[in-house]
């Protein structure tokens, strides 16, 4: 076997209220008593920006808070936090919400002590790699690229994801406190379990895997399922969503030793160009990923198909394959959530450009098997 190397970033705290533990991470990080809030704005409903601001200022430390997040955000959006985390030289950011939250953070974390802009580093220019600390606290029950030294963002020029990687680019501390997604609808947290299994299933499948992501995955597959199974019996049950974030954890660990793949990038790509959510396009094109997948690693199918259903398959392996993707239809269905790309008004052919973008993201390459732009095109009929 070949030699095996595994370090992991950031440190992360996971559990009911580690909120908490922001202001002593604060001290821990940065000279000054002083940090910039990126937040969600939608997070002002539930007051918690609010409650994140009152936990650090009743420490003594000062919060310059950026809000101006449109929900369809492109790099514009990132070019405003970064401004003002120049303008203010913070020694330290904190990131408040969900994916895009998180991006334009980083963002603004990579870029602060920079003199490129934001339409310089996706173009591929340079960094130093002088990051300003960055402490990432998500609210949307998954973030497959917690610790991954990469951010993602859509171009404001021509709507098209972009995927950097540079050193330095995870944060320093993630903070998961469950709490924080107790207001989440039950239908939006389980389109949002839905999205992380799809970044475990995928890394789990792909050709980058090694024996400890598949432990790691496996277990985080095991885990979402239940806690999806969970919440559509029990929609207000706290335990689902305590345990859906555990799994999650796990599937963000597992994908950063592997890779996500087509599902993940066509939903990246789509996502860009016409605003789609995510989590709903990860819901409709994961059982089609799967299918995908059991064309090479049907051996790995099967073993889905059994933390599915909790037992050992008593099948054949064709049919352990077809029982869990049936087993996810099934899901979708007891949901009400849309089964087609088509369900949100977009045109067959403007669909051709995204299919671009997602085989130019660089983990397409480590799919099970080698794709063109038409290949994945194809795919993506499958899922219209």
């Amino acid at each position: 076997m070949a030699d095996f190397q595994f370090s992991i970033q950031p440190k992360v705290w996971l559990g009911s209220d580690s909120l908490l533990r922001l202001p002593l991470l604060i001290g821990e990080l940065a000279d000054e008593g002083r940090a910039l809030l990126v937040a969600d704005p939608l997070l002002h409903e539930s007051k918690i920006i609010e409650r994140v601001s009152g936990l650090l200022e009743d420490r003594g430390v000062k919060v310059l808070l950026f809000d101006e997040i449109p929900q369809k955000a492109t790099t514009r959006a990132a070019e405003d936090a970064l401004r003002l985390a120049r303008g203010s030289k913070a020694p330290i950011i904190i990131a408040l919400g969900g994916i895009k939250t998180m991006m334009i953070a980083r963002t603004a974390a990579v870029l602060a002590r920079e003199r490129i802009d934001v339409d310089a580093l996706v173009d591929g220019a340079t960094t130093l790699g002088n990051s300003v600390p960055l402490v990432e606290i998500p609210t949307s029950i998954r973030h497959g690229f917690m610790c991954e030294d990469a951010l993602f963002l859509v171009d404001a020029r021509d709507r098209c994801v972009r995927l950097v990687r540079r050193a330095g680019m995870a944060p320093k501390a993630v903070l998961i406190d469950p709490n924080l997604s107790a207001g989440i609808s039950s239908k939006s947290a389980s389109t949002c379990i839905l999205d992380g299994l799809m970044g475990a299933i995928e890394g789990y499948l792909s050709s980058k895997s090694s024996f400890l992501s598949d432990h790691v995955l496996e277990k985080s597959i095991e885990m979402l399922a239940h806690s999806l199974s969970t919440l559509i019996a029990r929609p207000d049950d706290p335990g689902a969503r305590a345990e859906a974030w555990k799994g999650s954890f796990l599937a963000a660990l597992g994908q950063g030793m592997s890779a996500p793949g087509i599902g993940t990038a066509i939903a990246l790509a789509i996502n860009a160009r016409h605003g789609v959510p995510k989590s709903s396009l990860a819901a409709i094109l994961l059982p089609y990923s799967m299918e995908y997948g059991s064309k090479s690693r049907l051996e790995k199918v099967v073993r889905i198909d059994a933390l599915f259903q909790g037992e050992a398959p008593d099948h054949s392996a064709a049919e352990s394959a077809s029982r869990a993707i049936e087993w996810l239809r099934t899901k979708l269905g007891l949901l009400r959530i849309p089964s087609r790309i088509k369900d949100f008004d977009i045109s067959l052919d403007s669909l051709v450009e995204a299919a671009r973008d997602a085989r130019e993201l660089d983990f397409v390459n480590y799919l099970p098997r080698t794709v063109s732009v038409d290949d994945v095109f194809d795919f993506v009929k499958t899922a219209y």
